[in-house]
């Protein structure tokens, strides 16, 4: 798949995707017989997976850290990177639901 396809197919730019490869977060997909890049379905998963994690706060640094280790096979390391981030999520959703019940709450007070 070439760099415009999996940027229609993931909603991410090719500017993005080249961004995350030159900060080494992502891999450089094998280039075709022309010297195109061209992404595996591995290679689109994992972009969209870094995606996922840069929409839910991780930092690019602690992305990069994720990946180079889980390619590097230190699947502990991983996963201490994926736990800390979701402690922080849970903590935001926390935040989150607080602030809703707060605002529902004035909403509720306003509305009577």
């Amino acid at each position: 798949m070439k760099i415009k396809e999996v940027s229609e197919f993931t909603g991410i730019s090719a500017h993005t995707i080249r961004y995350y490869e030159k900060q080494g977060v992502l891999e450089l997909p094998k280039k075709d017989s022309s010297g195109h890049r061209n992404y595996s379905d591995t290679d689109v998963e994992l972009i969209n997976w870094v995606a996922c994690m840069k929409n839910s706060g991780m930092s690019l640094r602690d992305i990069k850290g994720y990946v180079t280790a889980s390619m590097e096979g230190r699947n502990e390391d991983a996963l201490v990177a994926l736990r800390i981030h979701l402690e922080k999520l849970k903590e935001q959703k926390k935040n989150i639901d607080h602030y809703i019940d707060v605002t529902e709450a004035k909403i509720k007070r306003l509305s009577n």
